[in-house]
């Protein structure tokens, strides 16, 4: 439904026009009356009519005056002019200032409600276009970004100048950089989500919003919106070289300052050279993405430029993964958390140190490394290998996503301490499980005369050193006094419940000598064996 107002410093007129025509009846809302231009300005602010119909003639402010500054404000508002003077000069102002239509009083209702029709059929056909236009602009700028980029000639210039004046980018100036834009949280772990991909769009749109208003504001250059995470800023102006690449950085930095401040998000800015003449914006551009290529290595929420980096060109194969990941792998199948840790940061500052690694050769060195962890742990953390198996493939699609050496690192440093823990784990599992396994047979074959460790250490599997350090470790007692333990247990059982000799005890524990017996006994109960029987 179409607004319309009414505005007209003769009551008796106005409620006319307002009361006689069914407005409602031809899909008109009539949202209010006014007696003078500036009653009129101030309804037209409120309720954003589609049609106003206004006499010239008012007191205050007239018709004229009003109708200029609603087409300054309002382009697409309808205006029909109304007037009781047949005055040639009227009607030449009312074109000049594109009112819709211009008609003379006696209204004919009938008239006027026609040229309302018609004047709602203009507003939508006029909306219709400018929903397409601003539909188009995104892909219409991305063309003309291209042409921009792909620019070569001199004498293609000024064609470029006013296609993108037309698209609400300034290239007025003679001195241009590019800014390339990264949403930093675009690939942020919640983002994945189905529900969330409406999320990253409006993420980055907000972003695209932020920095088009800062341009528009002062009027230098404008805004571009790349494949997915990215945006393209191009910076105009007339400054001098020097100007223009601390006022580019300031710039950046006040939009990154912005995007923090409103969005409670981050943006990473890489600032391409200062070039002259429309066709160098391309050296700015590549060597804005030249830059940023290097996010991985400088981090997120960061403003950057080619006075922060140098081109010293090193050789991404330099880090001699292998050697890094055998070392890796025998820490972690030792257990060694601190040492694992060690060496990844020594991966990782090595990378850091290697300015110009890039991004791709940073994922794959990682991958090598993942690659290593599950070729050790399917040989001696098979459980935990085979439960991980499943996440494989999240892992790589996860490593190819991360935009930072410290992002990927991290993922690598998560996955290290968790096998580091199933180890430990695991170590600790089979320890309790070998102690348990060696009480239970010295507790079977106590009475077995020269049970040793060696003999017990060969059932359980193990080094006899290594057993004697577990008995120690866990029972808090060494495997002699373990099996003293056992054996006088059992020597006292039998003193009380049977009329034993103490010889017979004594052979019956696992003692040859019956002397040797007694002391052990005496030494462990603190009297002889004859007389703690007597004592019961």
């Amino acid at each position: 439904m179409h607004r319309i107002l009414i505005i007209d410093d003769d009551r008796i007129i106005r409620k006319g026009l307002a009361k006689t025509i069914p407005w409602e009846k031809y899909g008109f809302q009539l949202g209010g009356e006014a007696a003078d231009g500036e009653q009129g300005l101030k309804l037209i602010d409120e309720w954003h009519p589609h049609i106003v119909i206004s006499d010239i003639r008012m007191p205050f402010m007239d018709g004229l005056d009003m109708a200029r500054i609603v087409k300054e404000r309002y382009p697409m508002i309808k205006l029909i002019l109304l007037t009781g003077y047949n005055d040639f000069t009227y009607a030449q102002q009312a074109i000049k200032i594109k009112a819709f239509d211009y008609l003379l009083k006696p209204v004919d209702k009938e008239l006027l409600l026609e040229k309302v029709k018609n004047a709602a059929v203009e507003w939508d056909e006029e909306h219709t276009a400018q929903q397409k236009i601003r539909e188009a602009k995104p892909f219409l700028r991305k063309a003309l970004l291209t042409k921009i980029i792909e620019c070569q000639q001199k004498e293609e210039e000024e064609e470029l100048l006013q296609n993108a004046m037309s698209l609400g980018i300034q290239l007025t100036g003679n001195t241009f950089i590019v800014f390339l834009i990264k949403v930093d949280e675009y690939y942020k772990e919640a983002m994945k989500m189905a529900e969330y991909s409406e999320l990253k769009k409006a993420l980055k749109y907000c972003v695209f919003n932020i920095c088009e208003e800062l341009v528009y504001t002062r009027r230098k250059g404008g805004v571009v919106e790349l494949e997915q995470d990215e945006l393209i800023l191009l910076y105009s102006s007339d400054e001098t070289l020097n100007e223009a690449e601390q006022n580019a950085r300031n710039f950046a930095e006040e939009i990154q300052n912005t995007v923090k401040a409103y969005l409670k998000t981050t943006a990473t800015i890489a600032i391409g050279g200062v070039h002259q003449g429309i066709s160098c914006i391309r050296f700015s551009y590549q060597e804005a993405r030249s830059l940023l290529r290097f996010r991985h290595v400088i981090g997120k929420d960061k403003v950057y430029s080619l006075a922060d980096i140098g081109f010293s060109p090193t050789n991404d194969h330099n880090i001699q993964i292998e050697g890094k990941a055998y070392e890796l792998v025998n820490h972690i199948k030792l257990g060694l958390l601190n040492d694992a840790l060690g060496v990844i940061n020594d991966l990782e500052y090595v990378m850091m140190q290697q300015k110009y690694i890039s991004l791709y050769h940073v994922r794959l060195f990682s991958v090598q490394i993942i690659i290593s962890l599950f070729s050790g742990a399917a040989e001696w953390a098979r459980e935990w290998e085979k439960t991980q198996q499943a996440n494989v493939t999240i892992i790589y699609n996860r490593i190819n996503e991360m935009q930072t050496i410290k992002e990927i690192m991290d993922l690598i440093r998560t996955i290290v301490c968790e096998l580091v823990e199933f180890m430990t784990n695991q170590r600790e599992n089979h320890r309790y499980g070998i102690i348990g396994e060696a009480a239970k047979y010295i507790e079977e074959h106590y009475n077995k005369q020269g049970l040793s460790l060696q003999e017990v250490a060969k059932h359980v599997h193990i080094n006899p050193v290594y057993l004697s350090a577990l008995f120690k470790q866990e029972k808090r007692i060494t495997f002699s006094e373990f099996l003293l333990h056992i054996r006088m247990k059992k020597a006292m059982e039998l003193l009380r419940l049977n009329d034993m000799k103490t010889y017979e005890v004594a052979e019956e524990v696992g003692y040859s000598s019956p002397e040797y017996f007694s002391v052990c006994f005496k030494k462990y109960t603190g009297v002889p064996p004859l007389e703690f029987k007597n004592k019961i």
